[in-house]
C-alpha cells in the first residue's frame, strides 16, 4: 500500500491503531482498502493529468466537450476539500483545472456561440479571481521552511511574526472563500456549465471549426501558437522588460495546455517531449515572475508588520530575505537566453512542423 505523499504520519498512524483491532491486527493493509470501499472511495480513481483518448476524426466541438467535461469533474472533485481546507492540493488542481477550462475556451476556437464562451470565460474567471488570496497564503506557508533556510541561524527565529501573519491572512481568506464557494453564483455557475456540457452536436453548425476534425484543428491552433512563441522569444534582448517575459510566459502556458489536451492524438513519445520542452522554458519564466510577485508581497508585509511594531531583527530578516528572492530572480533572468535557445532549436523546430504544421507527417 502506497500512501498520499505529505501523509505518511497519519498512514502509519492509521495502521497502528487497525493493528490494534483484533479483527484486523494480521491484515491491516486488507482492512484500510475495506474501509475505503465502504465510505465509496476507490484508490486511484482521481487523477487530475490529462489521461483521456480522443478520436483524430472526432468533431472539434464533441472533443471540446469531452476535454473541458473532464476538467468540470476535476473541479468537483477538488471543491468539498476546498471548502473544508482540507490540504492546499485540493485548490491548486482545482485552480489548475479553472486555468485549463478558460485556455480551453479560449484557444479551441470557432466550436461554440461566442457569447456563450464569453460568458463562462468571464464565470471562470470570478472562480479564478476569488481563490487566489487563498492559494496566495499557501504558497508562502509552503515556501516558508525554504525562506528560513535562506537566512542565516540566528534571524530565522525572528521569522516568527511573518508567519503568524501568514496563517491569519490564510484563516480569514479560507473562511472568505468557503462562503463564496456556497454561493448562488458558483452553484449556477457549475449546473449552467455541466448542463451546456451536456448538450448534444447538432448535425449543423455555424461556427467554422465545430464540424471539422478535431486532429486538424487542433493541429493548426497548436502550430500557430508555437509560432507565437518563437517570435515572441525571440524579441527579447537583455534589455527587454520583464512585462515581456511574463507575456511569453502567458503564451507558453496556451501553447502547453494545447498540447496537453490534445495529445493523445498524436505519437505519444514525440509529443511528451516537446510538452517537456515547453515546461523547462516555463519553469525558467514561471520562476522568474514568481521570485518577483513573492519579494514584491513581502516587501508590502513587511510594512504591514513594520507599523504593528514588530521587532528591528524581524525587519531585518525580512530585508535579507527578500533580497535572496530578488538574486535569484535575477539569476532566473541570466538563464533565460540559453532556456529559449534550447526550445528553439533546429530539432524542436523540425519535430513541431513534423507534428503540427499542415501538411507535416504528424504521428
Amino acid at each position: 500500500m502506497i500512501g498520499l505523499k505529505g501523509y505518511e504520519e497519519e498512514q502509519e498512524r492509521l495502521l497502528d491503531w487497525l493493528r490494534g483491532q483484533a479483527e484486523f491486527s494480521h491484515w491491516p493493509e486488507l482492512a484500510y482498502l475495506q474501509l475505503l470501499a465502504e465510505a465509496g472511495v476507490q484508490p486511484g480513481r482521481y487523477s487530475a493529468k490529462l489521461n483521456f483518448h480522443l478520436d483524430p476524426a472526432e468533431r472539434a466541438d464533441v472533443a471540446a466537450r469531452h476535454i473541458l467535461g473532464f476538467l468540470l469533474g476535476v473541479i468537483q472533485d477538488n471543491l468539498e476539500g476546498v471548502k473544508q481546507d482540507i490540504d492546499s492540493e485540493y485548490l491548486h488542481d482545482l485552480r489548475v483545472a479553472v486555468r485549463r477550462t478558460r485556455s480551453a475556451l479560449s484557444q479551441i476556437k470557432e466550436v461554440f456561440e461566442p457569447s456563450l464562451v464569453e460568458h463562462f470565460k468571464q464565470e471562470f474567471g470570478w472562480l479564478g479571481q476569488i481563490t487566489g488570496p487563498t492559494r496566495d497564503m499557501d504558497v508562502y506557508l509552503l515556501k516558508f521552511p525554504d525562506y528560513l533556510n535562506c537566512l542565516p541561524e540566528e534571524y530565522r527565529g525572528a521569522l516568527e511574526p511573518l508567519h503568524r501573519y501568514l496563517e491569519r491572512h490564510h484563516s480569514s481568506e479560507q473562511k472568505k472563500l468557503a462562503k463564496r464557494l456556497q454561493s448562488v453564483r458558483m452553484q449556477k455557475l457549475l449546473a449552467d456549465w455541466d448542463a451546456f456540457l451536456r448538450q448534444p452536436a447538432t448535425n449543423v453548425s455555424h461556427y467554422a471549426n465545430a464540424v471539422r476534425p478535431v486532429r486538424e484543428v487542433a493541429s493548426k491552433r497548436i502550430h500557430k501558437m508555437y509560432k507565437r512563441v518563437i517570435s515572441e522569444g525571440r524579441a527579447i534582448a537583455d534589455d527587454s522588460h520583464p512585462e515581456e517575459l511574463h507575456e511569453l510566459r502567458k503564451s507558453c502556458k496556451k501553447l502547453r495546455y494545447l498540447m496537453e489536451f490534445f495529445q493523445s492524438l498524436y505519437a505519444d513519445e514525440a509529443i511528451k517531449g516537446l510538452i517537456k520542452s515547453v515546461k523547462v522554458l516555463l519553469d525558467n519564466l514561471g520562476d522568474f515572475q514568481d521570485l518577483e510577485v513573492q519579494a514584491g508581497k513581502l516587501r508590502q508585509m513587511s510594512e504591514e508588520l513594520r507599523q504593528a511594531r514588530v521587532s528591528t531583527d524581524t525587519l531585518l530578516a525580512m530585508g535579507m530575505l527578500i533580497d535572496d528572492l530578488l538574486q535569484r530572480q535575477h539569476q532566473e533572468r541570466a538563464h533565460f537566453a540559453e532556456r529559449f535557445a534550447e526550445f528553439s532549436d533546429a530539432d524542436n523546430r523540425s519535430l513541431f512542423d513534423q507534428l503540427f504544421k499542415p501538411g507535416g507527417r504528424g504521428g
